[in-house]
């Protein structure tokens, strides 16, 4: 039987999450995902030493993990999570109930009693309305445990496996004390600083490839000239003013190798370009800027070559 090669490419992708304005962070999810998915993709292959991978990341996360782990930068559910919890005022503690079940239910909240208990008392369909009279009924020990587990059960099993005393708090289930809360906080910190250096290690070890996307994840062909949307949609409506800014895309592929050869010490050889998208342009646009391999879906690929798909 002959043998199936199959390269496996893991996409790690967030949008800027970051206000201009204020210098925070809107949304928490480059923070939590970082303590689950982000650690627990690399950490499983120490079980496999011969597999080999590659990881691409999106340059704006980059940016972001960094700025997180230099301690810079919060965001307003961090805020609210280090909070004490009988610091909080009625529009916070109704911000925490809307928003601090944002997981996947069945595998991060169902699982832990605790939580499962919070999310019951809240209301599993309650409406903003109805969190803002509720958030009375709640006290401040059950804020702080909401506090907790939100944060807590974004932990992946790596960072359980490597530091047990989050392994405790997940037995413990309730009760928990504010120094107990910033010790998950805290923790949530540690790993972030360790993570960009560990895939860096992964890679010099020859485990892992890292590439890259465009900078701020764009669609380059549409940059190069929106006209090439025609090449694989031709019936596509377009606005009748010409839109033709190479140069913009070039600015996005150089940050981007750029950024990858100072965080991880050099040049990327691979990009997967954001949805996948390609173009002639766009790759005479990567090729100039040193990109080697481009990574891209089938149906896209020959749909922009303007070829049938094969059976």
């Amino acid at each position: 039987m002959d043998k199936l090669r199959v390269a496996f490419l893991w996409h790690m992708h967030q949008p800027l999450y970051k206000d201009p304005g204020a210098g925070a962070y809107s949304l928490p999810w480059v923070r939590l995902h970082a303590v689950k998915g982000y650690l627990d993709m690399l950490a499983v292959l120490d079980d496999f030493p011969a597999i080999r991978q590659t990881f691409n990341f999106s340059p704006s996360l980059l940016v972001q993990l960094e700025e997180y782990a230099g301690g810079a930068v919060s965001d307003l559910f961090l805020d609210f999570s280090r909070k004490p919890a009988s610091d909080l005022s009625p529009q916070e503690r109704a911000f925490i109930l809307q928003h601090f079940f944002s997981a996947n239910w069945e595998t991060m909240v169902f699982i832990h009693p605790r939580y499962r208990e919070l999310l019951e008392k809240r209301g599993l369909r309650a409406s903003s309305e109805e969190i803002k009279q509720r958030q009375a009924a709640f006290s401040a020990d059950e804020m702080r445990d909401l506090q907790v587990w939100f944060n807590l059960a974004w932990f992946g099993y790596a960072a359980r496996k490597e530091i047990p005393a989050l392994a405790e708090l997940f037995r413990k289930n309730r009760g928990f004390t504010e120094d107990e809360k910033h010790f998950v906080l805290d923790t949530q910190f540690a790993v972030i600083r360790s993570l960009l250096p560990r895939y860096r290690r992964a890679q010099d070890a020859g485990q892992i490839e890292i590439s890259v996307s465009p900078f701020y994840h764009p669609i380059l062909p549409l940059l190069c000239d929106h006209e090439s949307a025609r090449e694989a949609m031709p019936d596509v409506r377009l606005p009748k003013t010409p839109f033709r800014h190479p140069e913009d895309a070039r600015w996005h592929v150089a940050r981007a190798v750029e950024a990858c050869e100072r965080v991880f010490g050099r040049r990327p050889r691979g990009m997967w370009p954001s949805e996948g998208s390609v173009s002639v342009a766009a790759a005479e646009v990567m090729a100039e800027c040193g990109i080697e391999w481009v990574a891209t879906d089938e149906d896209i690929l020959l749909a922009t070559l303007g070829r049938p798909r094969s059976a």
